[in-house]
């Protein structure tokens, strides 16, 4: 890490996934407390029934670790000095431009 901007957005990644984890786990507590409040309460489909709260809190708790895996990647990718943005698919035709003369420039 050596510039200030990279330090910035290492901290901002992070943080985005200390966020990501207060809410999922919050949320993941609330499911936990209607579960145990209300152990009643059926998906029903036709003629099946299922239980409602535990695949509602797993869902949350994948997409909570997916989310926060995704942010730190992203901020260790940073830290070692990689751009995200570098190869990405759709540029704007400005950038695309600009790579092409500079390709035909480097090849000249």
């Amino acid at each position: 890490m050596s510039s200030p901007e990279v330090r910035r957005t290492v901290w901002l990644l992070r943080g985005a996934a200390l966020v990501f984890g207060v809410l999922g786990l919050s949320i993941a507590l609330w499911l936990a407390d209607k579960a145990v409040r209300y152990p009643h309460i059926l998906a029903r489909q036709g003629s099946a029934e299922a239980p409602l709260w535990i695949p509602m809190l797993m869902f949350v708790l994948v997409c909570m670790g997916a989310s926060i895996f995704l942010f730190l990647r992203a901020a260790a990718r940073v830290a070692r000095g990689e751009d995200l943005y570098a190869r990405r698919h759709r540029r704007h035709p400005s950038e695309r431009l600009a790579s092409e003369r500079n390709s035909a420039a480097s090849t000249s």
